[in-house]
C-alpha cells in the first residue's frame, strides 16, 4: 500500500507541474511600441517561424507577386523526383526581351540542377519556362499543378497563370498567402533554403561557364538574412524574405514597393523593429535550477534541475499573459546526473512562443536536513491547477 500511495502522490504532484503560469517582469514593465516604419509597401506582413503575425498591412490584398511566384515552381520541380543531373534539352522560349533571362539557346543542353539553381538565385525566367516543360509536359500543365498545390497549402487569394510571375491577367496572390507559402518552402525543402542564400551561381549554359549574381541585396547588407526571393513588375517590386538572428526566425513579405531599394528598404524596417526588445525576450537561462530532486544512487543527496540552454522567444507583451507548459518524465523519481527531466512550452495567446528543455545537474549534493516530509518536496514547486 505505501508503494501505491507515495506512486499516487507522485502523480498528482506531476499533474501539478504541467500548468505553471509565469509573467516575466520585464514583460509588464514595457510599453507597447509603435508599428515598423515603411516607405513604400502597400501590403505587408512579418510572422515568427511559428506562424505568429506580428504585424501586418493590407496583407490580403491581392496583387501581382512577381518572380517570387518562382518559389512555387522550385517546389514543383524538386516534388517531382527528377534527378538534379538529368540532362535538359532546351527548345525554344518566347519572352519579352526586356525579362530576366539566363539566356539558353535552343539547341543545347543544361542540367535540371542548373536550371533550379539560376531560377532561385537570379531569377532567370526562361529557367522557369524550362522546368515547367520538363516537369509536366507543357507550361498549362505546370500550372494547373501550381493552382492544386496552392489550394492545398490554404493559399485562398492566391491565383496562378504561369511558372515565372511575368504580368499576366488573373496572376496574383497576397503577402499573408506568400508568407505560407515561404514558410513551407523554407521548412520542407532543404535544397531551396541551401540555394536561395547564395550571392552567386556558376553554371553551365550554352557550352561555357557562367556566373550569375543573386538578385538579393541584404544577403550582403543584413546580418542573419537568408532569401527567400525578389520580384519586380510594372505594378511594383516586391520580397519574400526570411532571417534568422538569435535563433529566432521571421518570414515577411513586402508588395507594391514603387522601385527595387524600396522593398530591401522596407524589408530590413520590417525586420529591425521585429528583433526590437519588444519582440525578443529570454525565457529561460542556461545553467537555471528550476526543481531539487532525490539523487539516484546515493541516499540523503539531491540533484538540481536546470534549463539545458539560453532560448529566446518572439512574442507581444500587450497581448497578454505568457504561460509556461511544463511536460515532467516523472514528478517524483529518482534523478542521475544528466539524465532528462522535462520540456516546456511557452505560449501566449494559445501560440508556442518557444521551447525549454530541462535536465539533471552534474553534481550532487547533500540534503541539509532529510526526513519523511522533505524527502519528495519540490523547490518553487507551482500551486495546483483543476483540471
Amino acid at each position: 500500500m505505501r508503494g501505491a500511495a507515495r506512486t499516487s502522490a507522485c502523480v498528482l504532484l506531476a499533474l501539478a507541474l504541467l500548468l505553471a503560469p509565469l509573467v516575466p517582469t520585464s514583460a509588464l514593465a514595457e510599453e507597447a511600441s509603435p508599428g515598423p516604419r515603411l516607405a513604400e509597401a502597400q501590403a505587408v506582413i512579418v510572422c515568427d517561424a511559428s506562424g505568429n503575425v506580428l504585424w501586418e498591412l493590407n496583407s490580403e490584398q491581392e496583387m501581382p507577386m512577381a518572380s517570387i511566384t518562382k518559389v512555387m515552381t522550385a517546389m514543383l520541380a524538386i516534388d517531382s523526383g527528377i534527378p538534379m543531373d538529368r540532362v535538359v534539352e532546351v527548345g525554344e522560349v518566347d519572352l519579352p526581351g526586356y525579362s530576366q533571362l539566363a539566356g539558353f539557346e535552343a539547341g543545347t543542353t543544361t542540367t535540371f540542377g542548373d536550371l533550379l539553381q539560376v531560377l532561385l538565385v537570379y531569377s532567370a525566367n526562361d529557367a522557369a519556362v524550362l522546368i515547367a516543360r520538363e516537369v509536366a509536359g507543357s507550361e498549362a500543365a505546370f500550372v494547373e499543378m501550381m493552382n492544386e498545390r496552392a489550394a492545398e497549402l490554404g493559399m485562398d487569394h492566391t491565383s496562378f497563370r504561369n511558372p515565372h510571375g511575368l504580368e499576366q491577367d488573373g496572376h496574383h496572390s497576397c503577402a499573408a498567402d506568400l508568407a505560407v507559402m515561404g514558410h513551407h518552402a523554407m521548412e520542407n525543402y532543404e535544397l531551396i533554403a541551401e540555394l536561395v542564400v547564395q550571392e552567386s551561381c556558376t553554371i553551365q549554359i550554352n557550352g561555357e561557364q557562367r556566373t550569375f549574381e543573386s538578385t538579393d541585396r541584404l544577403l550582403e547588407t543584413y546580418p542573419g538574412a537568408a532569401g527567400i526571393k525578389t520580384g519586380m513588375t510594372e505594378f511594383g517590386c516586391a520580397f519574400l524574405g526570411y532571417c534568422d538572428r538569435y535563433g529566432i526566425g521571421l518570414y515577411s513579405v513586402v508588395l507594391g514597393c514603387p522601385t527595387s531599394d524600396g522593398r530591401f528598404s522596407d524589408t530590413a524596417a520590417l525586420w529591425d523593429w521585429a528583433y526590437g526588445a519588444r519582440y525578443s525576450h529570454r525565457l529561460a537561462e542556461a545553467g537555471a535550477v528550476t526543481r531539487v530532486l532525490p539523487f539516484a544512487y546515493r541516499f540523503g543527496f539531491s540533484v538540481e534541475a536546470v534549463e539545458t540552454a539560453d532560448v529566446s522567444g518572439v512574442y507581444d507583451a500587450s497581448l497578454g499573459e505568457v504561460t509556461r507548459l511544463r511536460s515532467v518524465s516523472d514528478g517524483c523519481g529518482l534523478l542521475e546526473s544528466g539524465q532528462a527531466y522535462g520540456a516546456s512550452l511557452w505560449l501566449q495567446d494559445g501560440r508556442v512562443v518557444g521551447l525549454s528543455t530541462e535536465a539533471a545537474g552534474a553534481r550532487p549534493t547533500r540534503v541539509p536536513s532529510f526526513g519523511r516530509l522533505n524527502s519528495w518536496s519540490f523547490v518553487d514547486r507551482p500551486p495546483v491547477v483543476a483540471a
